[in-house]
């Protein structure tokens, strides 16, 4: 591995780093997740370090984890939607459980993509951004603090907060709030779903295994330990967070989704971390299943 290396691509012979990993390397393979974080890279936008395997390498795996820390957040990438998507964005605490993971995900035709662990329990806030590539305004959804945008994505949360945005000149055309009442019905769901989450995560290490429904796993964790970091009241985001935010946005209305496959639509997904700022998980369009 390459010294300093944010941005990684290996096949069981070769490994791609850094300006070595192009668009076209990753658009030939269909790989449209990883496609989005590199042409977000490219245009400026916050991405987390990244580790794609194409073929079994668990020394890069070790050398990622040397350089960013245990645990490693595991996602998958692929060519060909899954008839049943893992579920991904847990820890993995030890190279045992990582390679096993990696083996899981292979016998699956997905391919392993590794993170530094950011937390998902911490995110302050979390976005699904939706984009048309024929106008200039964003829908905005939001959910608060100790929510992610795997909330968003999947369908798990109601938005706390809506905002319509025009990017033309960055102003807002609409904001709306959550009910009081409302957000308190998706604080209790949410945690219960972070014990389940939980669950999941230590099976996940134990196993070297992922699995594809959540529902699967009975809460183990206490009430009070998943209840943590939720607060009971939904703080609207601040304009200066909202701000920098709407110029990410901008960014890749203008200058990242013309590098990804045709769509009518798109989607990203960003968390607004302690210490990091926002951060870009994905961008996907009518090509990506979740």
């Amino acid at each position: 591995m390459v010294q300093g290396s944010r941005f990684i691509v290996a096949s069981n012979s070769h490994v791609w780093s850094d300006t070595g990993v192009t668009a076209d390397l990753l658009r030939s393979r269909r790989l449209f997740k990883t496609l989005s974080l590199l042409v977000a890279k490219a245009a400026g936008v916050n991405v987390p370090p990244s580790l794609l395997l194409l073929g079994r390498r668990r020394e890069l795996i070790a050398d990622f984890a040397r350089k960013w820390g245990c645990p490693l957040m595991i996602r998958l990438d692929y060519r060909r939607s899954p008839r049943q998507k893992p579920l991904g964005g847990v820890p993995l605490y030890t190279l045992d459980a990582m390679c096993g993971v990696c083996e899981y995900l292979f016998k699956r035709e997905c391919l392993p993509l590794f993170h530094p662990n950011l937390d998902r329990f911490r995110d302050i806030y979390s976005v699904g951004v939706s984009l048309r590539s024929d106008g200039y305004e964003a829908e905005i959804e939001v959910v608060g603090r100790g929510f992610d945008a795997g909330d968003l994505r999947l369908g798990k949360a109601v938005p706390h907060e809506r905002i319509a945005a025009d990017l033309s000149d960055g102003s807002l055309s609409r904001r709306g709030t959550i009910s009081d009442t409302d957000y308190r019905r998706e604080r209790a769901s949410r945690i219960e779903r972070v014990r389940r989450l939980k669950a999941y995560i230590d099976f996940a290490n134990r196993s070297a295994m992922l699995a594809t429904d959540l529902n699967a796993f009975n809460p183990t964790h206490s009430f009070a330990d998943s209840n943590a970091g939720i607060p009971h009241k939904y703080q609207r985001i601040p304009n200066t967070i909202l701000r920098k935010l709407i110029e990410i946005v901008q960014t890749i209305r203008l200058s990242v989704i013309h590098g990804l496959p045709a769509s009518k639509d798109f989607v990203a997904s960003l968390s607004y971390l302690p210490g990091k700022d926002w951060i870009l998980w994905d961008i996907y369009g009518d090509w990506y299943r979740r």
